[in-house]
């Protein structure tokens, strides 16, 4: 079993075209895990992602963001042997770099400490104005992926350079379908060979 912890984007809160948010059935693990299912059938990706701009990684840690007690304490009773994170675009929002950059070392921590492995994946880009300083968190997350071992699924850069991505967000902030399964094939890439791992292959 693999853990996926995010805001609203990974969560899968997106627009049908009404106006309206709404949760897409289509949402970034459940395309990843049709992905993953089809080299491992046994596979299961549970998406604990919560929306609003309660649900930032700082939040998270210290069990205010709406999902449960401090996160140490959800993770211990968990399952899964992966467990991934996407917070960042709430936390450029509400909090500065320095409290998200200690929370998401102590995810790590916790995360291991629980006896399972880490990843961290980068958030989509915005373009909704409100998010200046998105692409430093984008950076302190590769440096701390780098600098503790930790398994980093791409995305933000990669988003940028897709010709009229901004086509594909909902109001400048929610990915469609269309990017979620972009994004979901980048994060099964980076799954795969820790699946495979797991299982003794």
């Amino acid at each position: 079993m693999i853990d996926v912890y995010g805001d609203d984007s990974m969560m899968g809160l997106t627009s049908m075209g009404f106006g309206m948010p709404t949760i897409t059935q289509n949402t970034e693990p459940n395309d990843s895990q049709a992905i993953l299912r089809a080299s491992f059938p046994g596979v299961t990706i549970a998406n604990h992602a919560s929306g609003g701009t309660a649900s930032s990684l700082v939040n998270m840690m210290a069990g205010m963001d709406g999902g449960g007690p401090p996160f140490a304490q959800r993770i211990v009773g968990s399952k899964a042997v992966i467990v991934l994170d996407n917070h960042a675009i709430n936390d450029d929002l509400v909090q500065s770099l320095g409290p998200y950059t200690d929370a998401l070392i102590q995810w790590i921590q916790d995360v291991r400490n629980a006896g399972k492995v880490p990843v961290i994946e980068e958030p989509n880009p915005v373009c909704d104005g409100n998010h200046p300083y998105l692409e430093n968190y984008v950076a302190t997350m590769q440096n701390i992926a780098i600098a503790y071992n930790v398994p980093i699924v791409h995305q933000y850069n990669e988003i940028l350079a897709m010709p009229n991505w901004k086509a594909h967000m909902w109001n400048c902030f929610l990915p469609d379908d269309y990017l979620l399964n972009i994004k979901a094939q980048r994060q099964a890439a980076v799954l795969a060979p820790l699946v495979k791992a797991a299982l003794g292959e």
